[in-house]
């Protein structure tokens, strides 16, 4: 074999473990968004029976209720909210939640993979003594028009 198809193959070799990389590299990135797109789906889903929870009981359910719940089904008085409250389930930094003083807002707590995101703030967000990138505050009541 000739020293110009050895270097033509090496060559080849190289430009395919680049292209490899930046493949792999590109859809660990795509895991990461659609993980994060997911937790904020998850916590939409624990803001509606909050809501629920809020029209039936005129005031929101306490932190520590909230935060016990992650994983679990959240059943009271005989009354589903949900068969099962989303749990974080790739990273080991579970939800967070924490009604406002107020009883008007509620904060939802979350750590993004993907730290380019826009939502995940450059300031540390405290929840339980735990530090968050992403918080999303929300009206405990819905206005209807």
């Amino acid at each position: 074999m000739k020293s110009s198809n050895l270097l033509e193959i090496l060559i080849i070799i190289i430009v395919i473990s680049i292209l490899s990389w930046i493949t792999f590299n590109q859809f660990n990135l795509a895991k990461a968004k659609s993980r994060d797109v997911d937790r904020r789906a998850n916590l939409n889903e624990v803001a509606k029976a909050i809501r629920l929870y809020y029209a039936d009981y005129g005031e929101l359910p306490s932190d520590e209720i909230i935060n016990s719940l992650w994983g679990k089904p959240w059943i009271d008085n005989g009354y589903t909210y949900m068969a099962k409250v989303p749990k974080e389930n790739f990273l080991n930094k579970e939800f967070c939640y924490q009604a406002s003083a107020d009883g008007k807002t509620f904060t939802f707590f979350a750590e993004l993979e993907n730290k380019s995101d826009v939502d995940c703030k450059k300031i540390e967000q405290i929840c339980n003594n735990q530090s968050y990138c992403f918080i999303n505050k929300l009206e405990s009541v819905v206005i209807k028009i």
